[in-house]
């Protein structure tokens, strides 16, 4: 048994949201008297920390505490519409949605201060749930305060709403396709460098650190950001080595009736994950944010592929690597047949491939 240690990079870029009219979301936002804020909208949080990050565009957008803000996203008759958690557009789309409204909420607040404070609301600024007069601190008023002037001396509601729909296209070549704004509301970049030990006589592949760079636009949150990034981190990993993708189309079988049969990563088995966070803000981003959900998981299975080839010299064109199609790959080697076709830096995969990763092919030896 001879192990054999090898390291690879993969380079990624991932879209953010839609285009094209289909991709709206809305939000609505209320201050009740005691100055808490209730934000509705629609977006569904399947653990990605959107209601976290909504939340946190708000009140810092408004000026108040976090804790003040109560996000309700219960059902769909009583929140606005949010076309859905997909395309990593959550915190892009959906928060430029509250964003909007927020800032509404906070001139609403300003005005009512305003008037409460016989002042031009120009001259007013909103921090930390208080208004005070620019330059003159000492003279101001609570948010609870001012909310409560607006309900029971003025009779008002402040309220705000927000939409954000990314800008369709108005020039389409019908005979390219080629249009004049992209498919896309913003570009997110990562890199991820595998370093692997693997057996040449079992075919066992070990991944020992996976050392990940990732262009999140803005850090809002680096506690869930890191979450998920290391959470993506395993799903590439197992993607990579144990996890196989069905039906191979136009085929329709599926996988076993058991989850007996469907390998995920365990504990035990995890790399170590080093991350490097890069802030390159968005232009149209709420608050330079650029989508970071679903391009976690993409850069590890190819970047493992590499590392493979630099331990061992052999090129596997299908996920999941696993020992018997690895050690598959030694034998046509000794036989002397032919490797996959590499062509300048580019790994050209055989037609099962079974993901659609383009890596740039980087190997080299530690």
């Amino acid at each position: 048994m001879t192990l054999h240690r090898g390291r690879g990079m993969s380079t990624i870029e991932y879209p953010t949201g839609m285009n094209q009219n289909g991709d709206p979301s809305q939000a609505w936002i209320k201050v009740k008297p005691d100055g808490r804020v209730d934000v509705f909208s629609g977006t569904a949080d399947i653990g990605n920390g959107s209601k976290t990050i909504q939340s946190q565009i708000v009140a810092e957008t408004i000026g108040v505490p976090y804790d003040w803000v109560t996000f309700d996203n219960s059902n769909t008759d009583s929140s606005p519409l949010c076309t859905g958690t997909f395309a990593s557009r959550a915190t892009f789309v959906a928060g430029n949605a509250v964003l909007k409204a927020a800032r509404e909420v906070r001139g609403r607040i300003l005005e009512i201060a305003g008037r409460e404070m016989e002042i031009d609301p120009g001259d007013l600024e909103l921090e930390d749930g208080s208004v005070s007069v620019v330059g003159t601190p000492a003279r101001s008023m609570g948010v609870d305060e001012v909310a409560g002037a607006a309900t029971f001396v003025h009779g008002e509601l402040l309220t705000g709403d927000g939409a954000h729909l990314n800008p369709a296209a108005e020039i389409i070549d019908p005979e390219t396709g080629e249009v004049d704004k992209p498919p896309h509301a913003a570009i997110s970049y990562a890199a991820c460098v595998a370093e692997v030990e693997v057996d040449d006589e079992t075919g066992v592949v070990r991944v020992v650190k996976l050392t990940q760079a990732y262009d999140i636009g803005r850090a809002m949150n680096p506690t869930l950001l890191e979450g998920q990034i290391d959470g993506g981190a395993v799903m590439g990993l197992g993607f990579g080595l144990l996890e196989d993708s069905y039906p191979y189309y136009p085929a329709n079988e599926h996988r076993g009736e058991s989850m007996n049969t469907y390998h995920v990563p365990g504990m035990e088995g995890l790399p170590a994950v080093e991350n490097v966070l890069i802030e390159n803000p968005s232009t149209g981003g709420p608050y330079g944010a650029k989508g970071i959900g679903e391009m976690a998981n993409n850069a590890q299975p190819a970047a493992i592929a590499i590392a493979i080839h630099d331990a061992v010299g052999v090129w596997v064109t299908e996920f999941p690597i696993t020992p018997e199609r690895l050690l598959a790959a030694l034998d046509r080697e000794a036989a002397g047949e032919d490797q996959p076709r590499r062509e300048g830096k580019r790994v050209i995969y055989d037609e099962h491939l079974s993901v659609n990763t383009v890596a740039t092919a980087k190997s080299w030896r530690p």
